[in-house]
């Protein structure tokens, strides 16, 4: 008799149906809560993390159209200042006497001076001075007309290309 109670005591009940659906639905919960979480993980910091932007670039620094607008927008400037001026780039020699009285001769006869840039011949700056040139030039030719514009250019071509006038 004491062993009957002893091995009733151990004896685990069998488990009813609902507690088996209960079990089986827990355990279907429990995985599919995984499974989203590991589908998730990119939002958890789990994988490897993109690189972060550190700085931003700004694409206008080396736009040739913008460089050539702002010279334009420069030059509508000076000549509301009553400036004529032609942006060239300096060259390596010093400036030779012809080339010396042809600047004077372009200051008493039309009032264009010639501004030499120093800067390095990129681009962008060639851009800037085009634009700048291009306002100014139409510029001389509404003051002093199209036969004064001529003489400005050839003489400034035989300038800085050393090519004599024919």
């Amino acid at each position: 008799m004491a062993w009957e109670k002893f091995e009733m005591r151990w004896r685990r009940p069998r488990p009813r149906p609902i507690q088996v659906v209960a079990l089986a639905g827990s355990v279907l919960a429990a995985g599919t809560v995984l499974m989203m979480f590991n589908r998730m993980s990119g939002f958890m910091g789990r994988t490897r993390a993109e690189p972060q932007l550190i700085a931003t670039v700004d694409l206008r620094l080396g736009n040739t159209l913008l460089a050539a607008d702002r010279g334009e927008a420069q030059a509508r400037a000076d000549i509301e200042a009553g400036l004529l001026q032609l942006q060239t780039f300096a060259p390596a020699e010093p400036q030779t006497r012809a080339e010396a009285a042809k600047t004077r001769q372009w200051k008493q006869r039309f009032g264009v001076t010639r501004l030499h840039k120093t800067e390095a011949r990129t681009p962008v700056a060639e851009a800037y001075a085009d634009g700048y040139n291009r306002v100014m030039l139409a510029e001389i030719e509404r003051r002093h007309g199209r036969s004064a514009l001529d003489e400005l250019l050839h003489g400034q071509d035989r300038a800085t290309t050393g090519e004599p006038r024919s």
